[in-house]
Order: C-alpha cells, then sequence, then structure tokens
C-alpha cells in the first residue's frame, strides 16, 4: 500500500510548476492527516487511518495532473491588452497636443514606452515573493538610490522632477515591510506608523512636493488599514481602523486649518483663489479661471467654442485631458476615461482574488498608486482640484514616470501571474544553502 510520502511525491511530480509543489504537497498533507484523525476518533489506529484516508484520495497522477492545470503561472491577457491600448492611446494624444510645436516630446515618449514595456515584461517574470522576503532589505537599496540620485539627477528650480515620480516605489518595498511585521500584535502596527512617518520625511526631503507627500502618506496608512482588516497583525480590528483612519485623515483638514489661519498672504490668496478664480484672476486665480473656460466651452465634437488657452496649459502635462476635450471634444475625453476606469477596475480585480496576504499587500499598493493619481488627474482636469504636479499614468511625459508606472504594472502582473502558485508557505520560504565536504583517502 502506497504511503502518505509516497502518494505527495507521485502527485507533485505531476505538477510542472516547481513553485506549486511545496503548497501543494502540504495543503493535502493537512487534509490527509484530517481524514485520518477523524478516522482514528472512531478507534482505528493512526497508521491505518492515514493509509485509508490516502486510499480514499484516489490515483496520485490523476490528481497531480489536474491539479497541474491549476497551480500554473497565468498570463493576464487583459491587463496587457489595456496597458498597450493605453500607451498608443497616450502617445496619440501626446503627439496631437505637442507634436507641431515640440516634435521630440513624442520620439522620446514613445522611446519611454518601448522601454516601459521592456520592465513591466521582465518584472512580470519576476518571483513577487523576494518582497515579503527582503522588505527591509528593499526598502533600504531604494532609500539610498534615491539619496544618490537626488544628488546626481537634473534639478529644476531646486528640485529634482525625477524624484517625484520615483519615491513612489516605496510603497511596493512599504508592503514587503508591513507583511514582515505581520502577527506581532499592537506594537506592529506602532511600528508600521513609525515607518510611515520616516518614509514620509523622506519623501518631503527627496521629492519636494507636499502632494506627493499627501499622496505616499494616505496610500501607506491605507495599505496598513487594509492589514489590520484582513487580521494580519491579530489585534482588535474595530477600534486600530478607527484609530489608523483617523491619522489618515487629520493632515488634509489640518493642512488646510494652518494655512488658512498661519499660512503667509501668498498661501492664503492661492486658496482663496482655487474657490473663487475669477476674483483672482489676474493671480492664482488665472489657471482655475481657463480651466473652467474650457470646460464651458468644450463640445461633443470637436474643437471648443471660445478662446483656447490651451497653449498656455502645455506647460503641466496633468492638464493634457483637458486640451484633448478642448481640442477634439467630450466623447474624445469620455473614450479616454472609459480606458481609465477599465483599467483601474482589472488592477481592483487582481487585488480582490488574492489569497495570500503579501499578494494582497504588493497588489494593494500598486493599484492605489495608480487609482490614487488618475483620480487626482480628474479631479484636476474637473476644476475640482488645486492645480499641483501629477504623473497621470501614460499621459504623463517623462522617463520616471513610464519606468515607475512599468514596474508597478509589472508587479501587478506577476501578483496575478503566481496568483495560484505562491501560497503563504512558498512567500515565506527562503532557500537554505548546504556545503557538504567529502574526504577521500587515496
Amino acid at each position: 500500500m502506497i504511503t502518505l510520502e509516497e502518494f505527495l511525491k507521485s502527485l507533485t511530480e505531476q505538477i510542472r510548476c516547481v513553485k506549486a509543489r511545496e503548497g501543494v504537497a502540504h495543503e493535502l498533507s493537512d487534509h490527509i492527516l484530517d481524514q485520518a484523525q477523524a478516522y482514528e476518533k472512531s478507534g482505528i489506529e493512526h497508521e491505518k487511518a492515514v493509509e485509508m484516508a490516502v486510499r480514499e484520495m484516489g490515483d496520485p497522477v490523476e490528481i497531480g495532473v489536474s491539479l497541474d492545470r491549476i497551480h500554473r503561472p497565468q498570463i493576464d491577457w487583459k491587463m496587457i491588452l489595456l496597458t498597450f491600448a493605453l500607451s498608443i492611446a497616450g502617445l496619440f494624444v501626446i503627439q496631437l497636443m505637442y507634436g507641431p510645436e515640440r516634435p521630440s516630446v513624442f520620439g522620446k515618449q514613445l522611446i519611454y514606452t518601448i522601454a516601459g514595456f521592456a520592465v513591466i515584461a521582465g518584472v512580470n517574470f519576476v518571483d513577487y515573493s523576494i518582497i515579503g522576503r527582503f522588505g527591509y532589505a528593499i526598502y533600504a537599496v531604494l532609500t539610498i538610490a534615491f539619496w544618490i540620485g537626488r544628488m546626481l539627477l537634473p534639478t529644476m528650480n531646486g528640485r529634482v522632477p525625477a524624484m517625484s515620480m520615483l519615491v513612489y516605489l516605496y510603497l511596493p518595498a512599504f508592503a514587503g515591510v508591513l507583511y514582515r511585521l505581520r502577527r506581532r500584535g499592537y506594537g506592529a502596527v506602532m511600528k508600521s506608523i513609525i515607518v510611515i512617518m520616516a518614509t514620509t520625511l523622506f519623501v518631503l526631503v527627496l521629492s519636494d512636493s507636499i502632494t506627493v507627500v499627501l499622496n505616499i502618506f494616505l496610500i501607506c496608512m491605507l495599505m496598513l488599514i487594509i492589514a489590520i482588516n484582513k487580521n494580519m497583525f491579530c489585534v482588535n480590528k474595530k477600534y486600530m481602523k478607527i484609530m489608523t483612519a483617523g491619522i489618515a485623515l487629520f493632515p488634509f483638514p489640518a493642512a488646510v486649518l494652518y494655512f488658512s489661519i498661519c499660512g503667509a498672504a501668498y498661501q492664503k490668496e492661492r486658496m482663496h483663489a482655487f474657490f473663487n478664480p475669477y476674483r483672482y484672476e489676474t493671480s492664482y486665480g488665472y489657471i482655475y479661471a481657463r480651466i473652467r473656460d474650457m470646460l464651458q466651452g468644450a463640445k461633443l465634437i470637436g474643437p471648443g467654442t471660445g478662446a483656447d488657452f490651451s497653449n498656455e496649459l502645455t506647460l503641466n502635462s496633468g492638464l493634457i485631458p483637458l486640451q484633448l476635450i478642448y481640442s477634439y471634444g467630450l466623447i474624445a475625453g469620455a473614450v479616454l476615461l472609459a480606458l481609465f476606469v477599465l483599467f483601474v477596475m482589472r488592477a481592483m480585480k487582481i487585488v480582490r482574488c488574492q489569497k495570500n496576504q503579501l499578494g494582497i499587500l504588493v497588489s494593494a499598493s500598486c493599484f492605489l498608486v495608480i487609482t490614487v493619481n488618475c483620480l487626482e488627474g480628474i479631479l484636476m482636469n474637473m476644476g475640482l482640484c488645486p492645480v499641483t504636479t501629477v504623473s497621470i499614468p501614460f499621459l504623463t511625459y517623462g522617463g520616471s514616470a513610464a519606468l515607475v508606472y512599468a514596474v508597478l504594472i509589472g508587479l501587478l502582473m506577476s501578483v496575478h501571474r503566481y496568483e495560484k502558485v505562491i501560497t503563504a508557505d512558498t512567500s515565506e520560504y527562503q532557500p537554505k544553502w548546504r556545503i557538504q565536504v567529502r574526504l577521500e583517502k587515496r
């Protein structure tokens, strides 16, 4: 009669994906031993009970072949198709907006897009579980690389524009840090908040952008709430979620209140200009007034009516959707918006389908970066959000934006690729190297 070990060996040999074998063997072993325990309660000896449970499972080869069809890497063709469609749409829009006056912009963006697809393909085939095993190390390496980049990369008005995007790579690394802190109680939640505060401080110094700082702070806190909700820290979920949500939301009204009362005169004027742009049309309200004028003058199809201020807005690539709507109509903007909605929904589905905790955290970090920047860009183009530096996926030109979004999309696809391969056990597995020395007598 076949033993449990022989049964599992024969079964796992049929599974071609080596990464999946350990998790499958562990799950089946637990199932067989649970069934054997049920037999033991009826008075059957342990060895006989295990033998009966193994026999009840059936043919290990047949089971292994059927499991091989399930536990294998999968390609997310829908995400690939949406990424390709949005990349082509982004290149098309950039050519329409900048082609006549700045032909070099399209050429550079084409190169960045092709390089981005190469990065997506590379990251897609990487086992994302390394983020869980080496979360702290990845975080430290990124910090060192960012400080070096801040010293070496080109500056503009005292800032390093590329850093405003590159610092978003902290978020997948933070997913690894959260994963390493799981099952450690309230102390781990406090440590997570300390890491968030340190990350926020680093981002402030590296990017010199309050918007980026607030975005990353908000995303980190949302990731912490997700981890608490999934009971990763073994704490009172209701209490800790309320506390974490309060910490996450506090900076936004606090910042508004501070600048309203203690801010400099120009800061107060900027706030007032956002709510009443035509009153401050000659100063800080000018761009908000132009946004409203262009939206009011937009038609369903074709160029809008009234004065065209598109050329004055080309310096802010975050306003490309507004320029598209004014130049080609609301329907063109609606088509672009529909593509973004489909893309975000696909990313959300990847997050929701994850069973293991690391997959949830890594995919959520990528999804939140993409969603927050898309939402911020849409609101800004509708005049519902202060104009700031925002990097809308596929529409913001530049190498740093293309690189960061390529890494995030690649990680999303990697999480989906190994969705049925990596389990909680395999994501914690660390290879152990053993050196054997044999002494032979001649």
